[in-house]
């Protein structure tokens, strides 16, 4: 159980049709970007790496919520707590993307959901985690964590996945992200208690379409107890990031040119 171990891994969370309609409609996003007023786009941090843009609205084949209500619900079920949704993501990943080697987040009351849609398999984005240790209060340095030298390589859990499984894990424990040699896709969730203050909440944008009766009769689900009024922005809701890729400014001028010669032919007649 998570409760005693930290991490517990779910198999076939997620039906087939519906990964396969996320998949479909993930890689359509994929080639769109943040232009003209499009929000329904892909954010890329490399040429390898991108997300979704505020998913819980863009992606329309698949109301994320209910997936993420699912989990509420079964997080529920294990732990006899309401935890509240603090994020929600999709991450893709290509072609040798480095490792996030063993670090804690220091944040206790907070659970962590990647449901995968491609990858996750051992040497393709796989998650590492050292049982039992969320139960710790972690002090001094954070990341790039020696588990060798505290003598911790007996409780490591390797976290091979298959696409559809999901893996919930207190990120106050010591974990890591293998490297992706082909392709992991995954669903992105966090969860915290409503009395958790250490890690920041972050804002998340939804219409209310997506609410279902359900989910208001569970209202810690998406509602805090207490006025929270220190959220934080999304990641890239109010700029490009800082290593845009140049496909990106391309596809720019490349739009920018073509309007202007329509202008162009339209003051001329042709």
């Amino acid at each position: 159980m998570i409760q005693e171990n930290g991490i517990i891994h779910i198999q076939n969370f997620l039906p087939d049709d519906q990964r396969q309609k996320l998949n479909i409609e993930i890689d359509k996003i994929s080639e769109q970007f943040l232009i003209n007023g499009n929000s329904r786009a892909s954010v890329w941090l490399n040429h390898n790496q991108f997300e979704i843009l505020n998913p819980i609205v863009n992606i329309q084949s698949i109301n994320l919520l209910n997936i993420a209500f699912e989990i509420y619900k079964r997080l529920k079920e294990i732990t006899s707590i309401s935890y509240t949704l603090t994020n929600l993501r999709i991450l893709d990943e290509k072609k040798k993307i480095h490792p996030v080697d063993w670090h804690t987040d220091s944040a206790q009351n907070n659970i962590r959901g990647l449901l995968y849609l491609s990858g996750g398999d051992e040497n393709n984005g796989n998650l590492s985690y050292i049982l039992k240790s969320h139960k710790e209060k972690h002090e001094g340095s954070t990341h790039n964590i020696d588990i060798k030298k505290l003598n911790l390589e007996s409780k490591v859990y390797k976290g091979n996945s298959k696409p559809g499984d999901l893996i919930l894990l207190d990120i106050n424990g010591i974990h890591k992200k293998n490297t992706v040699n082909q392709h992991r896709r995954i669903l992105f969730f966090e969860f915290q208690e409503q009395s958790s203050k250490k890690r920041p909440k972050t804002k998340i944008i939804f219409d209310n379409s997506k609410i279902t009766k359900q989910m208001i009769q569970e209202s810690n689900f998406l509602f805090y107890e207490s006025n929270e009024i220190e959220l934080i922005d999304p990641l890239y809701y109010n700029n490009l990031i800082l290593h845009t890729p140049l496909k990106i400014f391309k596809y720019y001028l490349a739009s920018f040119f073509k309007l202007q010669i329509k202008k162009i032919l339209k003051k001329f007649n042709f």
